[in-house]
């Protein structure tokens, strides 16, 4: 999931096209000179529900697609992705399709003409372009053309367990000295407060998004214009109530060893009540955690003299798909694209049997998704777009974002706000004068 793109977190879906000749039919003549494999590089895991739905459209392609193609899958989860993607696009022996982010770190891979603009053939087909919410590819969009094909709509919410709340008679905090009161509450009865994975410092930075946010909206904007706004006192705060949570105990101890998975078994155990994380995670907690009958999910509380929203949401796109400019078949690629658009695949399976908000128009069936499906949807109507932003290493790029990230883990080692921002910031001088 950056530099200077104008974006209202929440872009999430509008457009797409590619012939209507792309999805050929079972029977027709095969066509001549394609070549035979494309391979397909993911992120998912063997628990990402979504993983599910790229298997079964696989298979059906696979046996019925015009070009005499297969597809091969090849998952590796984790950041082990991003080191293994970015590898072999140096030795210039990409993927045919992957996985890929959007705004600032999709923008190195496409000005180094890396990707293929799928615009390039889905402006040919507007039947499969209206079939996307409106918005969904503003953070995959340079130059007027069209580079990536976001999968599912994404926000952050706070799950928390139910079952454990109601034991301690406590509720879902919705201002920034409700939170510390039930941390405290759950530290003294020897709860976790928050299952956290301080290992990869994206997820630790999805709490200090939500911070700085809520202590002031702008700042969000202001970076984007401005490096030394990096210094600005609703971050310099933002690293204060980090770690302010460090101390109240809000985290597990060694979290930083702590994995993605390893992080989350926390709160399937029972062990943590409570669980930032996108609403990509809603299928498995609602179908898979051993906690599933008990988990709902919040709104980030506001804080006390910010001027920050309660129904301003981290939002974005997650799951977006590219086709590589060395793809040996991109007509056949882009009707794979398209075959995962069709409402079998984007409602029945994206959005009712994996629990995704899809970026295709759907309607799912209320009786086909889940509570907590349904409670994130509820949470989610009252989104303020105008305020709401995206995920910090998204919309800045591999430098300033991902320095974003790693200033926020260092915060919550120990070190000084005022000095960890103040390097930000010169970080993000260097950056934008290129």
């Amino acid at each position: 999931m950056k530099k200077w793109l104008k974006v209202v977190a929440l872009a999430i879906l509008v457009v797409f096209s590619i012939s209507v000749v792309l999805v050929g039919q079972m029977g027709e003549k095969k066509v001549q000179g394609a070549t035979n494999e494309l391979t397909f590089w993911s992120w998912v895991s063997d628990s990402d529900t979504i993983k599910q739905v790229y298997e079964q459209a696989i298979k059906e392609f696979n046996s019925t697609n015009k070009y005499g193609v297969k597809i091969k899958a090849v998952y590796t989860p984790g950041e082990q992705y991003k080191t293994k993607l970015q590898t072999a696009m140096a030795a210039n022996n990409p993927p045919d399709i992957l996985n890929m982010w959007a705004a600032g770190k999709m923008k190195p891979y496409v000005d180094a003409k890396k990707l293929f603009p799928i615009s390039d053939i889905m402006n040919k087909d507007p039947q499969w372009k209206n079939r996307y919410v409106n918005g969904v590819f503003d953070l995959t969009t340079f130059g007027g053309k069209i580079y990536g094909i976001p999968q599912i709509r994404v926000a952050t919410v706070i799950y928390y367990n139910k079952q454990i709340f109601a034991k301690y008679k406590l509720t879902p905090p919705k201002t920034w000295s409700q939170l510390v009161n039930v941390i405290k509450v759950l530290t003294k009865n020897n709860i976790i407060p928050f299952a956290l994975d301080a290992r990869d410092p994206w997820i630790l930075a999805m709490y200090a998004e939500y911070i700085a946010n809520r202590i002031d909206p702008d700042a969000y904007r202001k970076v984007q214009k401005d490096p030394n706004a990096w210094t600005d006192k609703a971050f310099i705060e933002t690293g204060k109530k980090i770690q302010e949570l460090v101390k109240l105990g809000a985290f597990p101890k060694g979290a930083t060893s702590l994995d993605y998975v390893a992080a989350r078994n926390l709160f399937d155990q029972g062990k943590a009540a409570m669980y930032v994380m996108g609403i990509w995670d809603v299928g498995y907690l609602s179908t898979q955690s051993p906690v599933k009958k008990y988990v709902g999910a919040f709104k980030w509380p506001a804080i006390e003299g910010g001027k920050g929203n309660i129904n301003n949401f981290l939002a974005g796109i997650e799951q977006v798909i590219a086709v590589s400019s060395n793809c040996k078949n991109k007509q056949a690629a882009a009707a794979w694209l398209k075959l995962l658009s069709e409402q079998r695949y984007a409602k029945d399976l994206i959005a009712e049997k994996a629990g995704y908000i899809p970026s295709v128009k759907v309607t799912p069936d209320p009786k086909k998704v889940t509570k907590l499906y349904l409670e994130v949807l509820n949470l989610l109507k009252d989104q303020n777009t105008k305020d709401s932003f995206t995920y910090y290493d998204v919309m800045f790029g591999p430098i300033i974002g991902d320095g974003f990230n790693n200033t926020i883990q260092s915060i919550y080692l120990g070190k000084d706000p005022v000095e960890a921002f103040k390097k930000l910031a010169e970080i993000a001088k260097k950056e934008m004068k290129k």
